[in-house]
């Protein structure tokens, strides 16, 4: 009777750890992931580390590193300015956010702004977006019809989760697999300057 009772509270809690995290209620939080980059005009591939930082409405922050944990790239926005450097080539960019702001690291057309809407699971709005839902009442899909970019949402499970950003020129598959809702060690987190050294570039 006891392995019976243990049996069954075993099952529960892995019951309640396979139910999609909500993120309706979320105004701050942690995302750790990996993220497989295809350059489908380069023909290459390859899988990098991707801590996110994000305060609803306010400000993100997206930190790139190897499997080894070598920096690749840091990245801040909020709704004035976007700033990001590169680690390799030493550079530093900065300008205001938009689609394709990101163009000199990311062949996808992507507004860092919607980073809150991959991460907390809400539909992209504005001209030329569509978005819809599965059976279940959860996000599935966003289309931009004038670029071709879609982003779907799968897998969720618990705290994980798979998000894909496809375009014809190239595809992020991040798969999310721990989230923390607490923006931990904040003080400058969001505040991202040029190393000394790097060039700098501003971005249109």
């Amino acid at each position: 009777m006891k392995f019976l009772i243990l049996l069954a509270g075993a099952l529960i809690v892995a019951g309640c750890q396979t139910v999609p995290t909500k993120y309706n209620q979320v105004d701050e939080g942690q995302w750790r992931a990996k993220a497989l980059i295809r350059d489908l005009a380069q023909s290459r591939s390859y899988i990098v580390n991707i801590n996110f930082n994000l305060m609803r409405n306010q400000s993100a922050r997206m930190d790139v590193t190897t499997a080894l944990g070598t920096g690749v790239a840091s990245l801040t926005v909020d709704n004035k300015e976007v700033r990001y450097i590169l680690v390799d080539s030493k550079r530093f960019y900065f300008g205001a956010p938009q689609a394709d702001v990101m163009r000199p690291i990311l062949a996808i057309p992507f507004d860092p702004r919607w980073l809150q809407n991959v991460l907390l699971d809400e539909p992209i709005e504005g001209r030329n977006w569509t978005c819809v839902k599965d059976s279940a009442g959860w996000l599935s899909e966003c289309k931009e019809s004038a670029s071709g970019l879609t982003v779907t949402w799968s897998g969720r499970r618990g705290e994980k989760k798979s998000i894909l950003l496809s375009h014809a020129k190239a595809s992020v598959q991040i798969n999310v697999q721990s989230f923390k809702p607490k923006v931990e060690d904040r003080v400058n987190l969001f505040n991202l300057e040029a190393p000394q050294g790097y060039q700098k570039f501003r971005v249109r």
